[in-house]
């Protein structure tokens, strides 16, 4: 995971979670943008872009398992190698 966007105009307290992972996660690219080009997932739920790739979830904590799972994943794909 290289790259996470969330759109400034996501109403899911998103924010918080964009702040957290800025903090905790130094290594991987985290940004807020003004549009993400996926407006009507944005409308009703919360979203990010991981490496260009929607995901969205129901709530905000659910976002940030799903989050968490990209993650694991990437690093278990990474270990096999």
């Amino acid at each position: 995971m290289k790259k996470v966007y969330f759109c400034k105009k996501n109403k899911f307290a998103t924010k918080t979670l964009y702040q957290f992972l800025k903090q905790t996660f130094k290594h991987v690219k985290v940004k807020r943008k003004d549009c993400i080009g996926k407006c009507k997932m944005c409308k009703h739920c919360p979203i990010v872009l991981i490496d260009g790739e929607a995901v969205k979830a129901t709530t905000t904590d659910e976002l940030y398992d799903r989050i968490s799972y990209e993650m694991t994943k990437q690093w278990w794909t990474f270990r096999e190698k």
